[in-house]
Protein backbone atom coordinates (compact mmCIF):
# COMPACT_ATOMS: atom_id res chain seq x y z
CA UNK A 1 0.00 0.00 0.00
CA UNK A 2 1.32 3.39 -0.99
CA UNK A 3 1.09 5.16 2.35
CA UNK A 4 -0.72 2.66 4.53
CA UNK A 5 1.86 0.98 6.83
CA UNK A 6 4.84 1.87 4.57
CA UNK A 7 6.66 -1.30 5.60
CA UNK A 8 6.88 -0.35 9.28
CA UNK A 9 6.02 -2.58 12.22
CA UNK A 10 2.90 -1.72 14.20
CA UNK A 11 3.07 -3.47 17.59
CA UNK A 12 0.33 -3.24 20.17
CA UNK A 13 0.42 -4.52 23.74
CA UNK A 14 -2.16 -7.00 24.96
CA UNK A 15 -2.57 -8.25 28.51
CA UNK A 16 -4.46 -11.01 30.28
CA UNK A 17 -4.55 -12.68 33.69
CA UNK A 18 -3.00 -16.14 33.91
CA UNK A 19 -4.69 -18.91 35.99
CA UNK A 20 -2.31 -18.06 38.84
CA UNK A 21 -3.47 -14.46 38.83
CA UNK A 22 -0.27 -13.06 37.30
CA UNK A 23 -0.58 -10.54 34.49
CA UNK A 24 0.67 -11.78 31.12
CA UNK A 25 1.78 -9.05 28.71
CA UNK A 26 2.66 -9.71 25.07
CA UNK A 27 3.36 -7.63 21.98
CA UNK A 28 1.36 -8.29 18.81
CA UNK A 29 2.43 -7.04 15.40
CA UNK A 30 -0.71 -5.83 13.61
CA UNK A 31 1.17 -5.63 10.31
CA UNK A 32 1.92 -9.37 10.05
CA UNK A 33 -1.45 -10.45 8.54
CA UNK A 34 -1.21 -7.61 6.00
CA UNK A 35 2.32 -8.64 4.98
CA UNK A 36 1.19 -12.26 4.53
CA UNK A 37 -1.64 -11.10 2.27
CA UNK A 38 0.66 -8.79 0.38
CA UNK A 39 3.21 -11.54 -0.31
CA UNK A 40 0.43 -13.86 -1.46
CA UNK A 41 -1.09 -11.25 -3.75
CA UNK A 42 2.07 -10.14 -5.56
CA UNK A 43 3.59 -13.62 -5.80
CA UNK A 44 0.39 -14.96 -7.35
CA UNK A 45 -0.05 -11.93 -9.60
CA UNK A 46 3.44 -12.44 -11.03
CA UNK A 47 2.49 -16.01 -11.87
CA UNK A 48 -0.65 -14.74 -13.58
CA UNK A 49 1.20 -12.12 -15.62
CA UNK A 50 3.92 -14.56 -16.55
CA UNK A 51 1.52 -17.25 -17.72
CA UNK A 52 1.41 -20.96 -16.94
CA UNK A 53 4.35 -23.29 -17.34
CA UNK A 54 4.49 -24.49 -20.93
CA UNK A 55 2.86 -27.90 -21.33
CA UNK A 56 1.24 -27.72 -17.90
CA UNK A 57 -2.52 -28.16 -17.58
CA UNK A 58 -3.96 -24.76 -16.57
CA UNK A 59 -5.22 -25.02 -12.97
CA UNK A 60 -7.84 -22.31 -13.61
CA UNK A 61 -10.51 -21.67 -16.21
CA UNK A 62 -9.33 -19.75 -19.28
CA UNK A 63 -11.27 -17.72 -21.87
CA UNK A 64 -12.68 -19.82 -24.72
CA UNK A 65 -13.15 -18.48 -28.25
CA UNK A 66 -16.79 -18.31 -29.25
CA UNK A 67 -18.11 -18.46 -25.70
CA UNK A 68 -21.20 -16.29 -25.22
CA UNK A 69 -21.23 -14.29 -22.02
CA UNK A 70 -24.53 -14.02 -20.16
CA UNK A 71 -25.66 -10.83 -18.45
CA UNK A 72 -26.20 -9.63 -15.79
CA UNK A 73 -24.45 -12.70 -14.32
CA UNK A 74 -21.17 -12.09 -16.13
CA UNK A 75 -20.98 -8.58 -14.69
CA UNK A 76 -20.38 -10.40 -11.39
CA UNK A 77 -17.45 -12.35 -9.97
CA UNK A 78 -15.83 -15.43 -11.57
CA UNK A 79 -13.86 -17.28 -8.85
CA UNK A 80 -13.01 -20.15 -11.24
CA UNK A 81 -10.68 -17.69 -13.04
CA UNK A 82 -7.42 -16.64 -11.44
CA UNK A 83 -7.83 -12.88 -11.66
CA UNK A 84 -10.37 -10.26 -12.59
CA UNK A 85 -10.87 -6.58 -12.06
CA UNK A 86 -13.53 -3.91 -12.32
CA UNK A 87 -11.92 -0.63 -13.34
CA UNK A 88 -13.47 2.83 -13.52
CA UNK A 89 -12.11 6.19 -14.61
CA UNK A 90 -13.90 9.44 -15.21
CA UNK A 91 -13.81 13.19 -15.70
CA UNK A 92 -16.00 15.25 -13.38
CA UNK A 93 -16.88 18.92 -13.17
CA UNK A 94 -18.33 21.19 -10.52
CA UNK A 95 -18.69 24.63 -12.07
CA UNK A 96 -15.18 25.49 -13.28
CA UNK A 97 -13.53 22.89 -11.02
CA UNK A 98 -12.36 19.69 -12.71
CA UNK A 99 -11.56 16.30 -11.23
CA UNK A 100 -10.36 12.98 -12.56
CA UNK A 101 -11.03 9.79 -10.62
CA UNK A 102 -9.94 6.17 -10.76
CA UNK A 103 -11.35 3.20 -8.85
CA UNK A 104 -10.28 -0.42 -9.34
CA UNK A 105 -11.46 -3.54 -7.52
CA UNK A 106 -9.22 -6.62 -7.99
CA UNK A 107 -9.96 -10.24 -7.13
CA UNK A 108 -7.13 -12.80 -7.09
CA UNK A 109 -7.83 -16.49 -6.51
CA UNK A 110 -5.58 -18.82 -4.54
CA UNK A 111 -5.34 -22.59 -4.79
CA UNK A 112 -5.12 -24.42 -1.43
CA UNK A 113 -1.46 -25.37 -1.97
CA UNK A 114 -0.56 -21.65 -2.28
CA UNK A 115 -1.92 -20.77 1.16
CA UNK A 116 0.66 -20.72 3.99
CA UNK A 117 0.02 -23.03 6.94
CA UNK A 118 -2.02 -21.33 9.62
CA UNK A 119 -3.33 -18.64 7.25
CA UNK A 120 -6.36 -20.40 5.78
CA UNK A 121 -9.19 -18.05 6.77
CA UNK A 122 -10.49 -16.11 3.78
CA UNK A 123 -7.39 -16.36 1.61
CA UNK A 124 -8.99 -18.47 -1.14
CA UNK A 125 -9.80 -15.06 -2.62
CA UNK A 126 -7.66 -11.97 -2.03
CA UNK A 127 -9.05 -8.55 -2.86
CA UNK A 128 -7.04 -5.42 -3.65
CA UNK A 129 -8.56 -2.04 -4.46
CA UNK A 130 -7.14 1.27 -5.69
CA UNK A 131 -8.82 4.67 -5.41
CA UNK A 132 -7.43 7.96 -6.75
CA UNK A 133 -8.53 11.56 -7.28
CA UNK A 134 -6.81 14.14 -9.47
CA UNK A 135 -7.59 17.79 -8.68
CA UNK A 136 -5.59 19.88 -11.18
CA UNK A 137 -6.95 23.16 -9.85
CA UNK A 138 -5.28 22.65 -6.47
CA UNK A 139 -2.50 20.36 -7.72
CA UNK A 140 -3.65 17.51 -5.45
CA UNK A 141 -3.31 13.87 -6.49
CA UNK A 142 -4.54 11.66 -3.68
CA UNK A 143 -4.71 7.88 -3.73
CA UNK A 144 -5.07 4.84 -1.51
CA UNK A 145 -4.52 1.11 -1.95
CA UNK A 146 -6.32 -1.55 0.10
CA UNK A 147 -5.69 -5.27 0.51
CA UNK A 148 -8.12 -7.64 2.24
CA UNK A 149 -8.89 -11.34 2.31
CA UNK A 150 -12.33 -12.50 1.18
CA UNK A 151 -15.10 -12.63 3.75
CA UNK A 152 -16.17 -9.90 6.12
CA UNK A 153 -13.86 -7.22 4.70
CA UNK A 154 -14.08 -7.86 0.96
CA UNK A 155 -16.02 -9.91 -1.56
CA UNK A 156 -17.95 -10.10 -4.82
CA UNK A 157 -21.37 -11.42 -5.85
CA UNK A 158 -21.58 -14.21 -8.44
CA UNK A 159 -24.86 -13.10 -10.04
CA UNK A 160 -24.32 -9.42 -10.81
CA UNK A 161 -21.88 -6.58 -10.22
CA UNK A 162 -21.60 -6.15 -6.46
CA UNK A 163 -18.04 -5.93 -5.10
CA UNK A 164 -16.70 -4.30 -1.97
CA UNK A 165 -13.44 -3.76 -0.11
CA UNK A 166 -13.97 -2.34 3.34
CA UNK A 167 -16.40 0.56 2.97
CA UNK A 168 -15.61 0.95 -0.74
CA UNK A 169 -18.24 -0.58 -2.99
CA UNK A 170 -19.32 -0.89 -6.62
CA UNK A 171 -22.83 -2.17 -7.26
CA UNK A 172 -25.15 -2.45 -10.23
CA UNK A 173 -28.91 -2.01 -9.71
CA UNK A 174 -31.62 -3.88 -11.61
CA UNK A 175 -32.31 -0.76 -13.74
CA UNK A 176 -28.69 -0.86 -15.01
CA UNK A 177 -27.38 2.08 -13.00
CA UNK A 178 -24.10 1.58 -11.14
CA UNK A 179 -23.17 3.09 -7.78
CA UNK A 180 -19.65 3.77 -6.56
CA UNK A 181 -18.83 4.62 -2.95
CA UNK A 182 -15.19 5.35 -2.15
CA UNK A 183 -12.70 7.47 -0.30
CA UNK A 184 -9.02 8.29 -0.02
CA UNK A 185 -7.99 8.19 3.62
CA UNK A 186 -9.70 11.12 5.39
CA UNK A 187 -9.05 13.54 2.51
CA UNK A 188 -11.55 12.45 -0.16
CA UNK A 189 -14.98 10.86 -0.42
CA UNK A 190 -16.72 9.79 -3.63
CA UNK A 191 -20.40 8.97 -4.02
CA UNK A 192 -21.29 8.55 -7.69
CA UNK A 193 -24.19 7.25 -9.77
CA UNK A 194 -23.17 6.01 -13.23
CA UNK A 195 -25.77 5.38 -15.94
CA UNK A 196 -24.76 3.73 -19.24
CA UNK A 197 -25.23 6.01 -22.25
CA UNK A 198 -24.27 3.04 -24.43
CA UNK A 199 -24.64 -0.67 -23.85
CA UNK A 200 -21.55 -2.63 -22.89
CA UNK A 201 -19.18 -3.87 -25.60
CA UNK A 202 -16.91 -6.94 -25.65
CA UNK A 203 -13.42 -6.43 -27.07
CA UNK A 204 -11.48 -9.04 -29.03
CA UNK A 205 -11.99 -11.47 -31.84
CA UNK A 206 -14.52 -14.27 -31.30
CA UNK A 207 -15.25 -13.04 -27.79
CA UNK A 208 -11.75 -12.96 -26.28
CA UNK A 209 -8.98 -10.37 -26.08
CA UNK A 210 -5.67 -12.01 -26.96
CA UNK A 211 -2.48 -10.68 -25.29
CA UNK A 212 0.00 -13.24 -26.66
CA UNK A 213 0.43 -16.43 -28.73
CA UNK A 214 -0.27 -18.78 -25.84
CA UNK A 215 -3.94 -19.61 -25.50
CA UNK A 216 -3.95 -18.72 -21.81
CA UNK A 217 -2.69 -15.14 -22.44
CA UNK A 218 -6.21 -13.80 -22.98
CA UNK A 219 -9.21 -12.31 -21.22
CA UNK A 220 -12.92 -11.70 -21.50
CA UNK A 221 -12.91 -7.91 -21.80
CA UNK A 222 -16.25 -6.17 -21.11
CA UNK A 223 -16.54 -2.39 -21.23
CA UNK A 224 -19.12 0.32 -20.64
CA UNK A 225 -17.43 3.03 -22.77
CA UNK A 226 -19.59 5.96 -21.71
CA UNK A 227 -21.48 6.38 -18.45
CA UNK A 228 -23.29 9.56 -17.46
CA UNK A 229 -22.05 10.37 -13.97
CA UNK A 230 -23.55 12.48 -11.19
CA UNK A 231 -22.87 12.65 -7.49
CA UNK A 232 -20.73 14.19 -4.79
CA UNK A 233 -17.01 14.57 -4.24
CA UNK A 234 -15.51 15.95 -1.06
CA UNK A 235 -11.91 17.13 -0.98
CA UNK A 236 -10.23 18.33 2.21
CA UNK A 237 -13.59 18.99 3.84
CA UNK A 238 -15.21 20.86 0.91
CA UNK A 239 -18.21 19.29 -0.81
CA UNK A 240 -18.74 19.43 -4.59
CA UNK A 241 -21.81 18.45 -6.62
CA UNK A 242 -20.34 16.92 -9.77
CA UNK A 243 -21.41 15.78 -13.23
CA UNK A 244 -19.39 14.14 -15.96
CA UNK A 245 -18.71 10.94 -17.88
CA UNK A 246 -16.96 7.73 -16.90
CA UNK A 247 -15.58 4.53 -18.42
CA UNK A 248 -15.74 1.06 -16.90
CA UNK A 249 -13.76 -2.10 -17.78
CA UNK A 250 -14.30 -5.60 -16.44
CA UNK A 251 -11.62 -8.14 -17.36
CA UNK A 252 -11.74 -11.85 -16.52
CA UNK A 253 -8.58 -13.89 -17.00
CA UNK A 254 -6.14 -16.41 -15.65
CA UNK A 255 -3.01 -15.14 -17.44
CA UNK A 256 -2.70 -11.66 -18.92
CA UNK A 257 0.74 -11.26 -20.53
CA UNK A 258 3.08 -13.20 -22.78
CA UNK A 259 6.48 -14.09 -21.30
CA UNK A 260 8.49 -11.37 -23.04
CA UNK A 261 6.10 -8.51 -22.20
CA UNK A 262 7.37 -6.18 -19.47
CA UNK A 263 4.54 -3.66 -19.23
CA UNK A 264 1.93 -1.71 -21.12
CA UNK A 265 0.69 1.74 -22.07
CA UNK A 266 -3.12 1.87 -22.22
CA UNK A 267 -5.72 4.54 -22.83
CA UNK A 268 -9.46 5.07 -23.07
CA UNK A 269 -10.57 8.11 -25.09
CA UNK A 270 -14.05 9.63 -25.09
CA UNK A 271 -14.43 11.96 -28.07
CA UNK A 272 -16.87 14.84 -28.01
CA UNK A 273 -18.46 13.45 -31.21
CA UNK A 274 -19.87 10.46 -29.28
CA UNK A 275 -17.24 7.91 -30.30
CA UNK A 276 -14.53 6.26 -28.20
CA UNK A 277 -11.15 4.56 -28.50
CA UNK A 278 -9.62 1.84 -26.36
CA UNK A 279 -5.98 1.22 -27.20
CA UNK A 280 -2.78 -0.18 -25.78
CA UNK A 281 0.82 -0.96 -26.55
CA UNK A 282 2.25 -4.11 -24.93
CA UNK A 283 5.96 -3.38 -24.42
CA UNK A 284 8.45 -6.23 -24.80
CA UNK A 285 11.97 -6.83 -23.49
CA UNK A 286 13.32 -6.17 -27.01
CA UNK A 287 12.06 -2.60 -26.91
CA UNK A 288 9.54 -3.26 -29.69
CA UNK A 289 5.76 -3.34 -29.18
CA UNK A 290 4.12 -6.75 -29.19
CA UNK A 291 2.14 -7.70 -32.29
CA UNK A 292 -0.77 -8.31 -29.91
CA UNK A 293 -1.07 -4.58 -29.19
CA UNK A 294 -4.50 -3.26 -30.22
CA UNK A 295 -6.55 -0.17 -30.84
CA UNK A 296 -10.35 -0.33 -31.05
CA UNK A 297 -12.73 2.38 -32.26
CA UNK A 298 -16.28 2.39 -30.87
CA UNK A 299 -18.90 4.07 -33.04
CA UNK A 300 -21.83 6.09 -31.70
CA UNK A 301 -23.97 2.97 -32.24
CA UNK A 302 -21.51 0.78 -30.31
CA UNK A 303 -19.97 -0.96 -33.33
CA UNK A 304 -16.31 -1.97 -32.97
CA UNK A 305 -13.42 -1.55 -35.40
CA UNK A 306 -10.30 -3.44 -34.24
CA UNK A 307 -6.94 -2.22 -35.57
CA UNK A 308 -3.48 -3.73 -35.27
CA UNK A 309 -0.09 -2.01 -35.50
CA UNK A 310 -0.37 -1.74 -39.27
CA UNK A 311 -3.22 0.75 -38.80
CA UNK A 312 -2.05 2.79 -35.81
CA UNK A 313 1.08 3.91 -33.98
CA UNK A 314 1.84 4.97 -30.43
CA UNK A 315 4.74 7.39 -30.06
CA UNK A 316 6.26 8.08 -26.66
CA UNK A 317 6.43 11.83 -26.14
CA UNK A 318 6.65 14.05 -23.09
CA UNK A 319 8.79 13.14 -20.11
CA UNK A 320 8.08 13.38 -16.41
CA UNK A 321 10.40 11.96 -13.75
CA UNK A 322 8.89 10.84 -10.47
CA UNK A 323 10.53 12.24 -7.37
CA UNK A 324 9.26 9.23 -5.43
CA UNK A 325 10.30 6.25 -7.58
CA UNK A 326 12.72 7.82 -10.07
CA UNK A 327 10.69 6.40 -12.96
CA UNK A 328 10.49 8.42 -16.17
CA UNK A 329 7.04 8.31 -17.77
CA UNK A 330 6.21 9.44 -21.35
CA UNK A 331 3.12 11.33 -20.17
CA UNK A 332 2.12 12.93 -23.51
CA UNK A 333 1.95 10.10 -26.06
CA UNK A 334 0.96 10.75 -29.66
CA UNK A 335 -1.43 8.27 -31.25
CA UNK A 336 -1.85 8.09 -35.03
CA UNK A 337 -4.66 5.95 -36.39
CA UNK A 338 -6.93 5.49 -39.40
CA UNK A 339 -10.40 6.83 -38.64
CA UNK A 340 -12.86 4.12 -39.76
CA UNK A 341 -15.56 6.74 -40.39
CA UNK A 342 -13.48 8.57 -43.05
CA UNK A 343 -10.60 6.24 -43.90
CA UNK A 344 -8.20 9.11 -43.19
CA UNK A 345 -5.17 9.17 -40.90
CA UNK A 346 -5.63 11.21 -37.72
CA UNK A 347 -3.16 12.19 -35.02
CA UNK A 348 -4.00 12.88 -31.38
CA UNK A 349 -1.86 13.82 -28.41
CA UNK A 350 -2.81 13.09 -24.81
CA UNK A 351 -1.99 16.00 -22.50
CA UNK A 352 -2.16 15.21 -18.76
CA UNK A 353 -4.15 17.54 -16.53
CA UNK A 354 -1.18 17.29 -14.15
CA UNK A 355 2.10 15.40 -14.43
CA UNK A 356 2.20 13.83 -10.98
CA UNK A 357 -0.49 11.15 -11.18
CA UNK A 358 1.71 8.23 -10.11
CA UNK A 359 0.33 5.58 -7.77
CA UNK A 360 3.25 4.45 -5.61
CA UNK A 361 3.05 0.79 -4.62
CA UNK A 362 5.27 1.00 -1.53
CA UNK A 363 7.49 -1.86 -0.27
CA UNK A 364 6.84 -5.02 -2.29
CA UNK A 365 4.18 -3.33 -4.43
CA UNK A 366 3.94 -2.15 -8.02
CA UNK A 367 4.04 1.56 -8.88
CA UNK A 368 2.41 2.90 -12.04
CA UNK A 369 1.10 6.12 -13.63
CA UNK A 370 -2.67 6.51 -13.99
CA UNK A 371 -3.97 9.91 -14.97
CA UNK A 372 -6.59 12.16 -16.50
CA UNK A 373 -5.75 13.77 -19.85
CA UNK A 374 -7.18 16.04 -22.52
CA UNK A 375 -7.09 14.85 -26.15
CA UNK A 376 -5.69 17.34 -28.68
CA UNK A 377 -6.18 16.95 -32.45
CA UNK A 378 -2.81 17.62 -34.06
CA UNK A 379 -4.23 19.07 -37.30
CA UNK A 380 -6.42 21.71 -35.63
CA UNK A 381 -4.87 22.07 -32.18
CA UNK A 382 -8.36 21.74 -30.71
CA UNK A 383 -9.40 19.68 -27.72
CA UNK A 384 -11.55 16.88 -29.18
CA UNK A 385 -12.03 14.63 -26.18
CA UNK A 386 -10.92 13.43 -22.79
CA UNK A 387 -8.92 10.37 -21.83
CA UNK A 388 -7.35 8.33 -19.09
CA UNK A 389 -3.81 7.02 -19.56
CA UNK A 390 -2.21 4.10 -17.71
CA UNK A 391 1.50 3.19 -17.86
CA UNK A 392 3.03 0.19 -16.08
CA UNK A 393 6.49 -1.37 -15.97
CA UNK A 394 8.44 1.88 -15.80
CA UNK A 395 9.73 1.45 -12.25
CA UNK A 396 11.02 -2.10 -12.65
CA UNK A 397 10.45 -5.19 -14.74
CA UNK A 398 8.32 -8.13 -13.70
CA UNK A 399 11.55 -10.17 -13.42
CA UNK A 400 12.71 -7.80 -10.69
CA UNK A 401 9.60 -8.68 -8.67
CA UNK A 402 10.65 -12.32 -8.57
Amino acid sequence: MQSLFNGASYPVVSWALSPSGAMKVEEIDLLKPYLVLRRLFWAALILVLGGFVRGEEPPWSVPVMGHRLSFPQDHGSHPDFKIEWWYLTGHLESGKTRFGFQATFFRLGQKPEQVPEGESFGVEQIYMAHMGLSAPGSGDFLHEVRLNRGGWDAGGDLNDLDVFNGNWSLKRNSDGSIFLEGSVHSDVTLSLELTPEKDHVIFGEEGISRKGPEGTAASYYITFPRLKTIGQVSLNGKQYEVTGESWMDHEISSSQLDRNQIGWDWTCIQFFDGREIMGYILRTDTGEPSEYSKLVWISEAGELTHQNLESYSWKHEGSWKSGKTGAVYPVSPRIEAIDPATGEQRSFQLIPLMNDQEIVGGPGGVSYWEGACDVIEEASGETVGRAYLEMTGYTESIADKL
